[in-house]
Parts: C-alpha cells; structure tokens; sequence
C-alpha cells in the first residue's frame, strides 16, 4: 500500500473518531435535556386540586373529560363509529380513547404513532441545539395505561401546525387497530 493511501486512510479515520466524539456529545445532550423532560413531566402530571367554588356539574358523555378551551375532535371509522376524543387546548393535545374501546399500547399501530411523536421530540431538540428553541418548548408526552390499555396520550408543547398532523396520525392508528380488534378491514 503507497504512503498517500495510508495518509489518507488516517485522515478518514480521524474524521470518523472525531464526528464519533460529536454524535456521543450530541446524544449525552440528548439524554441530559430527556431527563429533564422526565422530571418536568413528573412534576407537571399532577393536577392541582380544585379550589371551594370551582366544581361544576358533571360533564356530559361527549364532554367528559374536557377542559375549559378545548376543541374536541372525534377520531371515528370510516362507518362513524367513535375511536377516540382528541381535546386540543393552547399548547396541548390530550387523546381519550372511547369508553367502551380498549387499545392496547403494545400494539404495532400504537407503537408507530409514538415513534412519530418521538420524531417530533428529535425535531425539536435538534432546534434547542441550533438555539432556534427554549428546552422547555420541546414536545413531550406522556401514555397513561392500565397494564397495557392506553387510558389518555398526553402531547405538550404542541405546536398549531402539529395539531393536523397529529390528528391525522392518531386518527390512523387507532382506525388500524380497531380494525385489527374486530378483524375488519
């Protein structure tokens, strides 16, 4: 092998050990702000306890569940038949599945529509690293279950042009397994 070959396969290699050390910087970073996140979404999950004088009468079936401001909009099949409520707040986005549905959170579409939501994370937490978002404007989310029954999907710092897309994804997933639950399709 000619002395240039190898020179230049020691400047390849110095390249690929230095683009190493910046991608583990870059994942350190990434886990450090995901702990962050953790803590925070720990801290924010509790809700504060109502205060005399704020209980109202209780919510009917379609607004169980709904907060002051929210949109409500019904994930259905294509037949009509109510899936899930997607309530959109101000920066939020709560998904309460039907009451008599039970979507299993290891199931294949559910598992894709987190990785879709974990994809908006990565998009954000890239832009907190060029300094074009705070960290605390980053989208997290929280899956409430009972063992693996998805109760709520929690979706903060949602964006408004998200909330489509959003839609549009969860609608899907849940249609997929609804019909993989009642063998239609």
């Amino acid at each position: 092998m000619s002395e240039e070959k190898v020179k230049r396969l020691a400047r390849l290699r110095e390249i690929l050990v230095r683009r190493l050390e910046e991608l583990e910087a870059e994942l350190a970073g990434l886990r450090e702000m995901l702990s962050f996140l953790d803590e925070l979404l720990k801290e924010l999950s509790f809700r504060r306890p109502p205060m005399p004088g704020e209980e109202a009468a209780p919510p009917g079936p379609a607004e169980a569940g709904r907060e002051v401001g929210e949109n409500i909009i019904p994930l259905t099949t294509f037949e009509g038949e109510l899936l899930a409520n997607m309530f959109v707040g101000p920066d939020y986005v709560r998904i309460v599945p039907a009451e008599d549905k039970k979507f299993h959170a290891s199931s294949r579409p559910f598992r894709y529509f987190i990785r879709q939501l974990k994809g908006m994370q990565d998009r954000d937490a890239s832009l907190v690293a060029r300094g074009q978002l705070s960290p605390d404007e980053v989208v997290v989310f929280n899956v409430v279950k009972e063992d693996d029954v998805v109760r709520e999907v929690v979706i903060k710092n949602v964006k408004p042009g998200d909330v489509s897309k959003l839609r549009s994804i969860a609608r899907w997933a849940f249609r997929i397994m609804w019909e993989q639950m009642t063998g239609s399709g």
